[in-house]
């Protein structure tokens, strides 16, 4: 009897080590390529978002303002009104001799970081201005403090929303002139008007940042037009430093009101001595002569704020319209 031969079993067939790496050189490239275009989603999502609000900003710029105006509701001269937009709150005061019929500049008032709507409008003393000044309350930040857009410590509150909510509910309320709306900030406040000349640069005519603490990266915003500036700061302020901050993100005074001024096409640039404590840079020329000032306070700490600085602050802004 013949056995019979058990089959011989076919090779089996083993993976080189250079297909396998091929595979997985692959695979990395796939998932480059995915991440890829994730990116460029994600960066045409947010210049289509940008787009559409500084469409919104455009419309609300180019409405026309009617010759004769009526406001609605009563406002007694020399007072402070409450009034809400959504969940939040702001305060809205109206200059002595206030006239119903009359059109008024509009000055955005944002204090620093802990402080209250309410304490900055009794502190800095805006409510001389021959304006009406908006007080808007901020949220707590991740610390437990008011604060700003913009920086470290602030809520995830859309606080430049907010502003355009605030200027759009008033224009129906009151007779604001529109060509004269202006922005003034302390600290993160000051920080936070900086970031609302790039986000809001149609609806603004200039903007003052007051010790500003200008946060990276929205601290180094560049605004879409020329934007008249004016900063006031203490070089020996201990809280938001003259001379910035590597660790925290802060830019050096001088350095970022030239870059302001480089933004804007300034071609001249002068500095004087105002007093013994005051250095004034002034950068003129301009495009659409946006002017940058620079108001370095000697020996000046973070309060470096009073009735002069009120004064220089307004004789600023007022200069300019949109």
């Amino acid at each position: 009897m013949v056995k019979a031969k058990k089959p011989t079993p076919l090779p089996q067939r083993v993976q080189s080590p250079v297909s396998f790496t091929q595979h997985m050189a692959w695979g990395v490239v796939c998932l480059l390529l995915l991440a890829s275009l994730l990116g460029i989603w994600t960066y045409a999502q947010g210049l289509e978002n940008q787009v559409t609000s500084l469409k919104k900003q455009l419309i609300a710029s180019e409405q026309p303002q009617p010759s004769t105006c009526k406001v609605m509701g009563t406002w007694q001269s020399n007072t402070t009104t409450l009034l809400s937009t959504g969940k939040r709150q702001y305060g809205v005061h109206v200059p002595q001799h206030f006239k119903p019929d009359s059109y008024y500049p509009l000055i955005m008032f944002y204090p620093g970081k802990g402080a209250t709507a309410e304490a900055a409008e009794a502190a800095f003393g805006m409510n001389n201005s021959p304006a009406i000044i908006v007080y808007p309350h901020p949220t707590l930040g991740t610390d437990g403090y008011t604060a700003w857009q913009g920086a470290p410590y602030s809520s995830s509150a859309d606080d430049v929303q907010f502003t355009a909510n605030i200027l759009d509910q008033l224009q129906t309320k009151l007779c604001i002139d529109r060509t004269k709306v202006y922005a003034i900030g302390v600290s993160n406040g000051g920080g936070f008007t900086s970031l609302l000349s790039c986000k809001l640069a149609n609806r603004f005519a200039a903007v003052a940042t007051i010790a500003g603490a200008m946060y990276a990266p929205d601290g180094n915003c560049q605004p879409p037009r020329p934007m008249p500036l004016i900063s006031v700061h203490g070089d020996n302020d201990p809280i938001v430093p003259y001379h910035g901050s590597l660790t925290r993100h802060l830019p050096d005074i001088d350095s970022w009101t030239h870059s302001r001024a480089m933004i804007n096409g300034c071609k001249q640039q002068s500095v004087a001595k105002i007093g013994f404590d005051i250095t004034l840079t002034q950068w003129s020329k301009c495009r659409s002569n946006a002017d940058v000032q620079n108001v370095r306070i000697v020996g000046g700490g973070h309060g470096a704020w009073n009735k002069e600085i009120s004064t220089t602050v307004w004789q600023f802004l007022s200069r300019f319209s949109l």
